[in-house]
Order: structure tokens, then sequence, then C-alpha cells
């Protein structure tokens, strides 16, 4: 063998490592970006995490359709968390494992909350589309917000406020009263209330809790009535309200009855008798009615699925994370909550959303619904 053969056989191996090495960063660079769905796929909540899935993929579907995100395609991973908060950090800790780095999901607050502790240790970003309690953005009620944490829904605890305002602009100079179950839930939306109404110089004439369980509410319609209320807001869940609504009528006392999300259930008005007729509830904004999300919706319909509920909010949630990649001009997920946190609007089907410091959004997700007689209900025309 002479030096010259060996030399060139040397120089051609350099140049085939440096072309293997730029191929695989290219190839690296160019590597789909997972974008994981968690939610519970299985069980009593399947209905919900398949909205979630179907949301997020025709999202995906359509940002690849339009190039990526930066040329860089989005591939979507599906786990079943059963709505279960063990299940859901075992799956946090799967995901981030795998290199997962972005996450739509979870669905109950029960599951998202413990999963964003993983996360957020993790290394990974999550956005959901449904939990609404206000620990998951407010650090799991530690005190300490996490950096990971963000949501195209609301917070439970706006409806309190919104609710005492509505009652302060639309019931002036009438007397207000404000229940509560005593759950954290139930109090958050209370004395948010509570706050509002004192704000606007017209503080409740009484306040009273009302327990779980409770079957017999004589006595908080007797107070009520030596008050003269003429409005109730109740911070609870659909069972304790439907016996205060039917009791209350069956003691010919009738108020108007006010409440969160927590009465909208299908079986509330059964239980809650004929009294359950003008009874209003908080709600989420119906997101098929906004303008942005009319094409959406008519591709979701012409597949044969109706995009109800949290459809819509997991498709914004995706547009969410895919504009603070490109706001942030990369993909390292805590540069991506900087650009989304930083208050720059997001074009997504639920119209512009911009985000605070927590991950919250800013624009409201309520609307006012009223219970009729047959069960059915339709949206409050605010005053």
């Amino acid at each position: 063998m002479n030096d010259v053969s060996y030399a060139g056989r040397s120089l051609l191996a350099l140049v085939v490592l440096l072309l293997c090495g730029l191929s695989s960063a290219f190839a690296e660079e160019k590597a789909a970006l997972r974008i994981a769905v968690a939610a519970p796929m299985s069980g009593l909540f399947a209905p919900m995490g398949e909205q979630i899935h179907r949301g997020a993929e025709l999202a995906i579907e359509d940002i690849n359709a339009n190039g990526g995100v930066g040329g860089q395609k989005l591939e979507i991973d599906v786990v079943d968390d059963k709505g279960d908060g063990a299940t859901a950090q075992a799956v946090a800790r799967n995901l981030a494992k795998s290199g997962v780095r972005f996450v739509v999901g979870h669905f109950n607050s029960g599951a998202s909350i413990p999963a964003s502790e993983v996360y957020a240790k993790m290394g990974v970003f999550m956005i959901t589309p449904a939990s609404t309690n206000p620990y998951f953005t407010d650090g799991g009620g530690k005190g300490k917000n996490l950096w990971n944490t963000h949501r195209t829904a609301g917070r439970d605890d706006v409806q309190g406020r919104l609710a005492g305002e509505y009652i302060a602009r639309a019931f002036a100079g009438k007397n207000a009263a404000i229940l509560s179950d005593g759950t954290p839930y139930g109090d958050g939306l209370a004395f948010k209330a509570k706050a509002a109404l004192k704000a606007a110089g017209q503080p409740e004439k009484l306040m009273s809790k009302i327990k779980i369980g409770q079957k017999d509410m004589s006595r908080q319609i007797a107070s009520m009535k030596q008050k003269k209320i003429d409005v109730v807001f109740f911070g609870g869940l659909a069972d304790e309200m439907a016996t205060l609504v039917r009791q209350s009528s069956e003691a010919g006392f009738k108020p108007q009855f006010i409440a969160g999300d927590g009465i909208f259930s299908a079986d509330f008005p059964k239980a809650a008798g004929p009294g359950v007729e003008g009874t209003m509830f908080a709600f989420s904004l119906e997101d098929r009615d906004h303008a942005d999300a009319q094409a959406v919706v008519a591709r979701f319909r012409a597949k044969g699925f109706e995009p109800e509920a949290y459809t819509l909010k997991a498709y914004a949630a995706v547009q969410v994370v895919a504009k603070g990649i490109e706001i942030a001009g990369k993909s390292d997920p805590k540069a991506v909550a900087k650009a989304v946190r930083s208050g720059s609007p997001i074009p997504t089907v639920l119209g512009p959303l911009t985000f605070d410091a927590k991950g919250d959004r800013r624009e409201p997700d309520v609307a006012w619904y009223v219970w009729k007689a047959d069960g059915s209900y339709s949206p409050v025309m605010q005053k």
C-alpha cells in the first residue's frame, strides 16, 4: 500500500463522515415535532377525551397542510389518562421520557393539576382545553405559579366575579344573597361574587353555607324570606342547588336563582322540578358561533363529527403552541411559554387570544344561560 492511496482513502472516509454528519443534522432539524394529547379516552369522560383528540388532530392536519411550523411537521401522540390523577402523573412521566415537549391536555382539573408538576420538572409545556379550576394556573394552590401551565378554557372563579357584576347591574337596589356549598369550587365562586358586589357598592344582605348532601333547606329559605331576598347566587354543584330550587318553589319563595357551571347537568332540571324555569347558570361561550370558527366547524361536520364542548378549544390549543414556537423562534418549551405569556395576540378559532403571566387567557369564556321548564336552556340576553 503506497502513501498516496492511503491518503486518498483517508480523505474519502473523512468526506463520507462529514456528509453523514451533515445529513444527520439536517434530518434532526427537520424531524417532526411531537404534540401529545393526554385525555380520558376510556371511562366516563371518554366522549370529552374524543373531542379533545379530534380538535387537536384536525389542527395538526391543517398546520401541516400549510407547511408546518417553520418548515417542521407536527405529529400527534394520543394517550389515555382515564381522567385519574395518579394515571395522569404516570402518563406525564412517560411522555416526558419519550421526548414529548408539548402536551394538549388534560381534561379534568383532577388530572391536569397533578400532571402539571411532573411536566414542569421534566421540561414539558402543557395547555388544557378544559380544566377550569383556578388552582391549575395558581400552582396547585401552593402559591407558586408553574412556568408551563396554560389553558384555552376559562377559570371557574371568573364566573363568580361576573355573577356579582351582573347582579349589581341587573338587580340594582335589590336584596342579594350568596350561598356556597363550602367546597373550594363553591367558595371560590361565592367570594368572588361577594367582592364584585362590594366593589359595586351593593353588598349582599345574606351569606350562608349549604352542606354537601344537605336534604333540608328550610333554614336557608326562612332566612332569605326574612331578609326579603330578590336574587340568590349559589356557588356549588347541581344536587344541592336542585334541592334548594325545588324546596323554595314549594315554599312559595321564588327569587331569581343564579349559579355557576356546577349546575350544568342533564339531571338538574328534573331534580329541581317546575321551579327550575328561569334559573340562570354560567357556562362557556358557544365556540361554534364564533366567526373565526366557521370554516373549521364546516369541515368537522363534513367529516360527520359535531365539534361541541371542548373540540374547538383543543384546536385552538394547538394553534397556541404553533404560534408560540413561531414567536419564540424555536421549539424550546420554556421559550415558547415565555412567548405565549408575552401578551402577543394569538389568532385562533376562538378569536385572538392573549395570555397573562400565569398562562390564563385574558378573554372571558363565560356566557349566561337560563333553564326552561322542559329541561332545555337558552342564552340570556344580558342587561
